[in-house]
């Protein structure tokens, strides 16, 4: 074979013979394909070598996975690779993993769950538990019984304490070194003990009853278990630090003011607590009229006030956001730092599993090796040519060896170079004929017309949508009606189609076909049971109108709107964790206010007659059960007559107590968790636009060289040929939002 080998490769010498001489990778493919000792005739191993070879391919498998997880951005723990059941540790790593989507739908389950249990102040029958609906203004939703809301609930748990005993087993003795793994136990252990309290019917602590623990612990439970939900609160608790300072300076700016405001107008501000309440009003830009109202005929009081708000409103709190933006991007570069350190040790721990002589690098024959471990994860097309190409690239040496540097430069280029497994439709299934059918659809699909077609469609479904809203005529009325069965059936067998010639798992990865395929089907699952529920047909011109926004993917063909969408689309992603925290604050408030004030806002309360809250007919603006105190906490959000609501609230409970609750919402949610929600948008936008301008030049580049070396083949082919100065190197910019989110 060496005699062959020699003949052909007589007439050109190799660039680099450690990776393209097939016998000194075949020892190492064999081990990859699992096979024994004894299948690898005619070497002179001693039994040593072969324990060793054993011992290096389990490594080269483990390193697999380690590489594959970090280019996923989640980091296996070396516990799972030092397991004394390693195949049985990855399994239940991978299924934890696995299981992120479900576990993702338990916790929105959880937080959601509140919408649908009845208000602990609502004693009535169980099917009007709250009496009249008219006179508390309710939000309307549905109730769900008790038993029901406890056994989805008890569903969930299931599901979380599997996960946890899930990660328990692949995490083995460093399960509980881990303070997080103790917390999420504790809560799930309070979460089960506050449901039997519940079943049981008992208060706990004579005040506590079980459904009321288990609505705090239903909130707390995702952000404990979410990693991005946690990360976003730990950033917030360590900016809270610095804006405790800048607050603390904000409201001794409001003392000394309201207190010169009392001595130098006194008819104005009649006592200190309620001149101290107005100017506090005044600066969140609530715009209370009636404070400049009463202010406007005296001009040494309208001087105070502009003043006061020139220093307070557009200084101070400025300054406050400053204060919160600067930390916030210095935190958010620890959290970076934090990411990529665990990456970076991920890798190193691989490199140490390879380097099982412990030499400090890695040869050409190993690294062919991990490639095709790898391959068990992801897709290298043309495995030999790339890896050897790659190995010249990242040699920076020429020693024809892989350095621990290298090895994570290696990774990086791993990651842009490969996809995962394609998992595309499979006609080998199919007969020649039903193939050769399947083939011509699978072009006609694929074809620029078809795309046109689909976009006039659309159009012209518009059209028709908006012409049955308008229309009174039966007759003119039934033809658009059909008119549009037919435009959500031809849109329905276009997403057949696809998924039939594109094959599901490649149809399904793109978020448009979801958009298509779920609008689709309501749209003719509507008109259809619109023939028993005539009222439903409302909804199909609707569904209609609202499909046509898939054409905002137009702006995409445009260069001058282009960047802007990639930039918000990219986005969407990347802000979900913090306006989870934000979601999460307002939930927080919301059932409080439900426990709080239990219903005491309602049409027959004669405190609130006169009131500004009555006259401005704010009624629906209540905390009478969760659907509505969160419409309320939105409400207060954007601090839309959040002052009104405090008043209102104020007299209905018959104590000023009340108004703390507002003032520190205001505080915690609108001062604080809100410019922490504007920092991240911002960054993220100045972070991801920046990718996609370094993603355009670069595009740009590699399609000018493609251009010259069409032009130039020779010249093409010289540096094809010529190893690293054909190559194209980018330079990474780490940051927390260019990192792959980590999932626990």
């Amino acid at each position: 074979m060496r005699a062959k080998m020699y003949k052909k490769g007589r007439g050109k010498r190799s660039t680099l013979p450690e990776i393209e001489e097939e016998t000194l990778a075949d020892p190492l493919l064999h081990r990859i394909r699992a096979e024994t000792a004894a299948d690898v005739k005619g070497s002179a191993s001693t039994m040593s070598d072969v324990n060793h070879d054993s011992h290096l391919t389990s490594n080269i498998q483990k390193a697999a996975a380690l590489v594959d997880q970090a280019m996923l951005g989640r980091w296996m723990p070396l516990d799972v690779v030092h397991h004394k059941d390693y195949l049985s540790a990855k399994q239940a790593f991978l299924l934890y993993h696995h299981l992120s989507y479900p576990r993702c739908a338990v916790l929105v389950t959880l937080i959601g769950l509140s919408l649908f249990e009845v208000p602990e102040w609502c004693q009535g029958p169980a099917d009007n538990p709250c009496g009249d609906a008219d006179r508390f203004l309710l939000s309307g939703i549905w109730y769900l019984p008790p038993w029901l809301t406890l056994a989805v609930e008890l569903v969930c748990l299931l599901l979380l304490a599997w996960s946890v005993a899930l990660q328990r087993y692949f995490k083995f003795l460093s399960f509980w070194s881990n303070h997080i793994t103790i917390v999420k136990v504790v809560l799930l252990f309070s979460l089960a003990i506050s449901m039997s309290i519940t079943v049981a019917e008992v208060q706990w602590m004579g005040v506590l009853q079980g459904r009321k623990v288990s609505m705090y612990l239903r909130v707390l439970i995702p952000i404990l278990f979410s990693r991005a939900l946690r990360g976003c609160f730990r950033v917030a608790l360590r900016i809270a630090e610095a804006f405790l300072d800048i607050g603390i300076m904000v409201l001794v700016y409001i003392l000394l003011s309201a207190w010169l405001g009392t001595l130098i107008m006194k008819e104005q501000f009649e006592d200190y607590p309620s001149t101290l309440l107005k100017l506090f009003s005044l600066l969140t830009a609530a715009n209370d009229a009636d404070v400049w109202s009463s202010a406007y005929p005296h001009r040494l009081a309208v001087l105070f006030l502009f003043i006061y708000l020139i220093v307070g409103l557009f200084f101070l709190m400025n300054v406050a956001f400053a204060v919160i933006y600067t930390n916030f991007k210095r935190q958010m570069a620890v959290e970076a730092k934090k990411q990529v350190t665990a990456r970076q040790g991920s890798l190193r721990a691989a490199f140490s599993l390879l380097d099982t002589r412990h030499q400090e690098w890695i040869d050409g024959p190993t690294m062919i090796a991990l490639f095709l471990a790898i391959g068990n994860y992801r897709h290298i097309p043309d495995v030999r040519s790339r890896t050897s190409q790659l190995f010249l690239a990242l040699n920076k040496r020429g020693d024809f060896k892989i350095w621990s540097d290298d090895f994570e430069d290696l990774c990086d280029v791993i990651a842009k170079e490969v996809q995962k497994r394609p998992k595309a439709a499979s006609f080998s299934r199919y007969r020649q004929f039903e193939m050769m059918w399947l083939l011509g659809c699978l072009q006609f699909v694929k074809n620029t017309a078809y795309d046109y077609f689909l976009w006039v469609a659309t159009m012209i479904s518009v059209a028709v949508a908006i012409s049955a809203r308008s229309v009174n005529n039966p007759a003119s009325l039934n033809v658009l009606v059909n008119m549009e069965f037919f435009f959500g059936c031809l849109f329905l067998l276009d997403a057949v189609v696809k998924i039939l010639v594109l094959g599901r798992r490649l149809y399904w990865k793109s978020p448009l076909n979801w958009f298509d395929f779920i609008f689709a089907a309501m749209i003719v699952g509507t008109h259809l049971a619109a023939y028993e529920y005539p009222a439903a047909g409302e909804w199909v011109p609707i569904l209609l109108i609202v499909r046509s926004f898939r054409a905002v993917v137009v702006f995409s063909y445009f260069n001058r709107w282009k960047l802007q969408s990639e930039t918000l689309l990219r986005m969407v992603s990347a802000c979900a964790p913090i306006l989870g925290m934000q979601f999460c604050v307002c939930s927080i408030f919301a059932l409080l206010g439900v426990h709080l004030f239990e219903g005491v806002v309602h049409k027959d309360n004669v405190h609130l007659e006169g009131t500004q809250y009555a006259t401005s007919g704010l009624w629906v603006l209540n905390y009478n059960d969760y659907a509505s105190a969160m419409a309320t906490s939105l409400n207060l959000c954007i601090v839309g007559n959040w002052y009104i609501i405090m008043e209102g609230y104020s007299a209905a409970t018959q104590s000023d107590w009340s108004r703390l609750y507002f003032i520190a919402f205001w505080l915690i949610t609108v001062a604080f968790a809100l410019n922490v929600v504007i920092s991240f948008f911002v960054e993220a936008y100045s972070t991801q636009m920046e990718k996609s301008i370094a993603r355009a030049k670069a595009l740009t580049e590699i399609a000018r060289r493609e251009a010259f070396q069409a032009r130039n083949p020779g010249l093409g082919r010289s540096r094809a040929q010529g190893g690293p100065g054909h190559f194209m190197t980018f330079k990474k910019t780490v940051s927390y939002y260019n990192l792959p989110p980590r999932r626990q």
